[in-house]
This record gives C-alpha cells, sequence and structure tokens, in this order.
C-alpha cells in the first residue's frame, strides 16, 4: 500500500472522463468538478490488501480507476462476498455524507487497485458550488440500500 498523493495535474483530463462516469456527477457542469482536483487524492494498494474494514468510520469516497475491488462482509460469522468492482465503480458513499461505520470490507483485487480519493471536506466545497450533490448521493445510497436488501431477501 503507498500513501494517499495529490494528482498530477497530467492526470486531470483522465480524472474528469472519470468523473463523468460517476452517476451523480454526470450532470456536474465541468467547471464544478474542475474545482475538485485539487482535492483529490490518488493511492496503490498491492493484491489482496484491505482498502477499508468492515465497522470502519472513513468518510472519504473510493472510486476505482486501475485493477478491481473485492466487497465482502462478515454476517453470522461467515464471510459474504457481495461485489466486485471495477473502473469506474465506487464505493464509501454512505461514510462521505455523515460519518458511519463501513459496511463491508474492501479488498484490492487480483491485479491490486489504483483509486481516487474524495474526503468529506472536497464534498463539503463541492455543496458549495452544486447544492444537490449531497441529495444526489443520497438517492444513490437509497437505491443500492434497496437493491441490497433485495437480495439479501431472496437468499434466505
Amino acid at each position: 500500500m503507498t500513501t494517499p498523493v495529490e494528482l498530477n495535474p497530467k492526470e486531470y483530463v483522465k480524472t474528469l472522463e472519470l468523473l463523468r462516469k460517476i452517476d451523480f456527477f454526470t450532470e456536474v457542469p465541468d467547471d464544478d468538478l474542475r474545482g475538485i482536483l485539487l482535492s483529490l487524492h490518488k493511492q496503490t494498494f498491492e493484491p489482496g490488501k484491505t482498502i477499508l474494514f468492515q465497522g470502519e468510520i472513513a468518510n472519504r469516497l473510493f472510486i476505482v480507476v486501475k485493477g478491481g475491488v473485492s466487497i465482502s462482509s462478515k454476517a453470522k460469522g461467515q464471510n459474504l462476498a457481495l461485489a466486485e468492482l471495477a473502473p469506474p465503480s465506487y464505493f464509501g458513499e454512505i461514510s462521505l455524507l455523515r460519518p458511519v461505520s463501513a459496511t463491508a470490507t474492501a479488498t484490492a483485487g487480483v491485479d491490486g487497485a489504483e483509486l481516487i480519493i474524495l474526503n468529506h471536506d472536497a464534498l463539503t466545497e463541492l455543496s458549495k458550488r452544486i447544492p444537490d450533490i449531497q441529495t444526489r448521493i443520497q438517492t444513490v445510497i437509497e437505491s443500492r440500500i434497496a437493491s441490497k436488501k433485495k437480495a439479501s431477501e431472496s437468499d434466505e
């Protein structure tokens, strides 16, 4: 695992293209998205390394740039595989809005993972320019929770 580093300005165009693919950023004007580039960090994880532990309070959004991320959770003493994420997937959006513990563990995939990280402070800055950004994120969260609930009910 490396320490998070600031984005290299040479990566801005590619990062803007990636942000454009995130559902709650699709209609955000380019100027506003460019405004958060300076707040983003990049971090690389070796294959199999834990990125985020279930129960950890993270207050940041992780966007998969390269490689993959496995999402799993422990329930009733069993480890359940929930999802395999590839670019431009993301996780951590719930804790971005309010400090809550992670509902699952995120682990770098077999090829490792390179992630872009948006922290809560950057979201607060973005909210000044885009007042409804938190509502957009909340809508995505509610839809993910509903589909997770539906999936767990079909397992029973």
